[in-house]
């Protein structure tokens, strides 16, 4: 069973799905690690993502693959967690994050996907294989 979290990281980018007002919400994200058995991804709390997530934590996540074509589809429950465990693994991934956010860490949030669920679909929709979250 692929990791999710190496499809994703593979992807280099993805899009992460929130409801906002009554309207869908679209975002290009690109960091994602695992720590402690969980994935975890990251945003600032300012931004208007954090405060869709906080409002209604389901969210939904997209990504292609490239070889072969493939792409995957995750749905969870987000929660945020103040856990320097899975910030630390992120700067480790991506060290412009701790850069970006020198001057402002109590604004670098992370947060984890539960009750997730996880496909590789091939190109016609049909599923590839469950991903482990």
């Amino acid at each position: 069973m692929k990791d999710v979290v190496e499809v994703l990281q593979a992807s280099h980018v993805f899009f992460v799905a929130t409801e906002g007002g009554g309207a869908p919400h679209v975002r290009p994200f690109g960091a994602v690690v695992r720590h402690d058995g969980r994935v975890w991804f990251c945003t600032g709390d300012r931004k208007e993502v954090a405060k869709q997530i906080k409002a209604n934590p389901k969210i939904a996540i997209a990504a292609m693959a490239a070889e072969p074509p493939q792409w995957v589809r995750i749905t969870g429950t987000a929660v945020f967690e103040e856990n320097q465990g899975a910030k630390d693994a992120m700067f480790a991934h991506m060290p412009q994050l701790k850069e970006m956010y020198a001057n402002q860490m109590d604004q670098f949030k992370v947060f984890y996907l539960k009750d997730a669920a996880a496909k590789l679909c091939h190109i016609d929709g049909s599923t590839a294989e469950e991903l482990a979250v």
